[in-house]
């Protein structure tokens, strides 16, 4: 658990100061539901687990993972704003042209850099991506904090009621080893999770460090799976090589 000692002092985000004590709420802002539009007139979105939405170089973009999205269209993906009043669809989307014996060919990007200079009010829920977190050894990673929407915990109920509720959870871990993946990082919570945590692939990680003696918080990396004991993580340097692709000016494809 964090220690008292650290829930008296405050930490950097960012350059930000956050009090130590609800840090946790603070990153766990920085994550979202995954949407899918349907045609359908009751049923008008699909839940397909959590997304990640990233602010890197004065640009949108929002990561999940592409077994999240078996057997529909990428262009179905959208953001549901805050008021439940509009889905927003990206702007072009880029993945793999197939997949590797590594999980970081599992990553999709979408593009909402045009969405959210028309949707303003979209951008707060995007971290400002600036900088992976330096390696560290157990003993100067004080947590890693894991976010994102389990199935089990939404309410999806629009046939009747025209309800969606949407429940997020975090969870507090320490590393647990490189597995032979070297795009991944390997995560044990800190207790045995009481819910099932499918639907938490996409969402976010942040670690807190010691850095020159000071709390330091970095984005970690975005969950690809996880058991109710250990979670796999694609590490945020992996994600940051391939946003700097795309920053470079490589095209995204509006389809699949």
């Amino acid at each position: 658990m964090i220690s008292r000692d650290l829930l008296a002092t405050s930490i950097d985000l960012n350059g930000l100061f956050y009090p130590a004590r609800g840090f946790d709420s603070v990153l766990a802002k920085y994550v979202d539901i995954l949407t899918l539009y349907n045609d359908d007139p009751i049923y008008k979105v699909s839940i397909r687990g959590s997304a990640t939405p990233l602010r890197y170089k004065n640009r949108f973009f929002l990561a999940c993972c592409l077994h999240q999205l078996a057997g529909r269209d990428f262009t179905d993906v959208a953001m549901l704003k805050s008021d439940g009043s509009q889905l927003v669809t990206s702007a072009g989307v880029r993945s793999f042209i197939s997949r590797t014996e590594s999980d970081y060919s599992d990553l999709v990007i979408f593009d909402f850099t045009e969405p959210c200079l028309e949707h303003v009010d979209l951008q707060s829920r995007f971290f400002h991506f600036r900088e992976i977190p330096p390696d560290a050894a157990n003993t100067e990673t004080i947590f890693v904090q894991v976010n994102g929407y389990p199935s089990s915990a939404q309410d999806y109920e629009l046939e009747d009621k025209n309800h969606l509720g949407l429940r997020k959870r975090k969870v507090l871990c320490s590393l647990d080893g490189q597995p032979s993946d070297h795009a991944l990082l390997r995560l044990k919570t800190y207790e045995t999770l009481d819910f099932d945590p499918d639907g938490m692939s996409g969402g976010s990680a942040f670690t807190v460090q010691h850095i020159a003696g000071k709390p330091t918080a970095f984005f970690a990396g975005m969950i690809m799976r996880g058991g109710r004991e250990h979670i796999h993580i694609l590490k945020s340097g992996y994600i940051k090589a391939f946003l700097d692709e795309i920053a470079s000016g490589a095209r995204l494809d509006p389809e699949r």
